[in-house]
Order: C-alpha cells, then structure tokens, then sequence
C-alpha cells in the first residue's frame, strides 16, 4: 500500500485545492482538463479503498438481518421500522466516520493524478514539483526526505503569508499610489489657495494635514509592497534553484542533502522576519 500523507506532511493548501476541485466536479463543474485528472484520481483512489467500500456495503446485510431479528422478538410494525432506521443510522455514521478519517490522508499517486486539475499559484506548484523529486528519488532515505518536505513546507507557508499580506496591501491602499495621493493633495491645495473666506481656508488646511499623513503611511506602506513582492520574488527563485538542485540529484545520483538545504533555510528565515514587519505595517494603516 502507498504511503499516505497527512496536512502536516504536505502542505494544507494543497489539500485545500484537492477539495475544491473534488467539490467542482461532484457538482458538475469544471473544465475538461480538471475532469481528466479527477477521473484519473477517482481510479487510483478506488483501488486503494475498495476493500473498505465493499466491507462497509457489507454492512446492509446485518442492518436487514438484525432488522427481522428485532421484527420476531419484538413484533408489530413500529418496532420494525424503529429497529431498521436505528441500525440503518449506525452503518451511515460508520461509513461517514471513514470519509471523515480519509478525507486528509492523500498518496503521492493520488497527488500525481489531480496535479494537472488543480487551481495553484506559482509557489505551490512549484512546491509540488520540488516533492515529486524527493519523494521519487531513490538517493535520499525516509529521514532526509522528512527534512526536505519540512523545509519545503515552511517556505510555502511563509509564501502564501507573503501573499496574503500583499493583497491586504493592495485593499488597504484602495489601489492607490504615490502620484494619485500628491495630485489629491494638490487638489485641496489649490482649493484652499483660492478661496478667501477664513473658515473655509482653515478647513481645507486641515484637509491639507489629513492627506499629507495619508500620503506618508502610503508611502511606508509602498516600501513593504515592494519588500513582500522582492520576498515573494526570493521564495519563486529559492524554489527554482531548488527544484533544479533536486532534479540533478537524481539524475547525478549524487547525495548532496545538508549543503543544498542551507540556501532554502537560510532564505526561510529572512521572509519570515520581514513577514512579522509587513504585518505592523498593515496594523498601522488600518488606524488611518
């Protein structure tokens, strides 16, 4: 049997994307490509779990069987009824209580055979190309493949953080940028200068002050912009170079784990300390 994988050893948000294209095609969604994997994943997913569907079908028979025995000591029609929906009930919960259990479990098979369907962004299917390399090379042992998934791991999540932040950055700011503010701010500028009335000059000068403090935490908000796309831009690459360094691995055969996991560390820890910054930053213009 195939080894299976659990949220904590691949990456949640794949599992996320498996659902979502499960939920797609259940509901006749979905384009032909996705269809295509999903069939194909429907067939690897049979074949592992057939003998527990069968086993669970199986259950029927003494859902019906202690539905007469109950029907003969108990009598009448209610106790029959009561007996069957009860028992009926059981086996439901049971076969449920399986999906529920198997439902965060996936095979590298499994993963294979939907990659093609799901919905990814560049660095979670760049992740998944990284692990198609351990998983499938045969110059790592089961512990250096651990420390490869958990590194990998950590350097999606902090890319879908960085994503994350990014786009609360983008929706804070109204889509705003340096040149819109200053013309905002030359606007009332030019609206205060004109007027002479000394009640409307004091307000338009404290419209002034407002949008000038505006223009300063969008500016500091521009430098994290461009910090979290450089940090986005890092992770891509440190995948690249990763996904080629594991790719020539298994071509060279050669066993090269602890120096090539050092730039993917190292890496790791910058975007996870400038994540904590980005972070403060978005606090601050959401008090504006």
């Amino acid at each position: 049997m195939s080894a299976r994988f659990t949220p904590k050893d691949i990456h949640p948000s794949i599992f996320d994307a498996m659902h979502e294209l499960s939920a797609s095609q259940m509901s006749g969604h979905g384009d032909p490509k996705a269809a295509q994997a999903y069939s194909k994943f429907t067939n690897i997913w049979f074949a592992e779990y057939w003998k527990g569907i069968m086993l669970w079908l199986l259950g029927l028979i003494p859902v019906f069987a202690g539905t007469a025995i109950v029907a003969d000591n108990v009598g009448g029609k209610a106790g029959k009824v009561l007996s069957f929906f009860l028992l009926f009930a059981i086996w439901i919960a049971f076969g449920v209580a399986g999906y529920q259990k198997n439902k965060n479990l996936m095979t590298w098979e499994e993963l294979s055979a939907l990659r093609p369907g799901l919905d990814l962004d560049v660095h979670q299917a760049l992740y998944v190309e990284c692990l198609q390399y351990v998983e499938e090379t045969k110059v790592l042992d089961e512990a250096q493949k651990i420390s490869w998934r958990t590194v990998l791991f950590n350097a999606l999540d902090q890319a879908l953080i960085l994503t994350r932040l990014s786009e609360e950055m983008q929706h804070s700011s109204g889509s705003k940028n340096h040149a819109e503010n200053m013309a905002e701010i030359n606007r009332i500028e030019a609206l205060g200068n004109q007027t002479s009335d000394p009640i409307a000059k004091s307000a338009y000068e404290d419209s002034l002050r407002m949008a000038k403090d505006r223009l300063s935490k969008w500016d500091s908000l521009a430098v994290q912009a461009e910090r979290t796309e450089a940090h986005l831009e890092l992770t891509k690459q440190t995948f690249l170079k990763t996904r080629d360094t594991l790719k020539g691995m298994s071509l060279q055969n050669q066993q090269t784990v602890q120096i090539d996991l050092e730039p993917l560390r190292s890496n790791l820890c910058r975007v996870e300390a400038d994540a904590h910054e980005i972070q403060r930053a978005i606090e601050e213009l959401r008090q504006v």
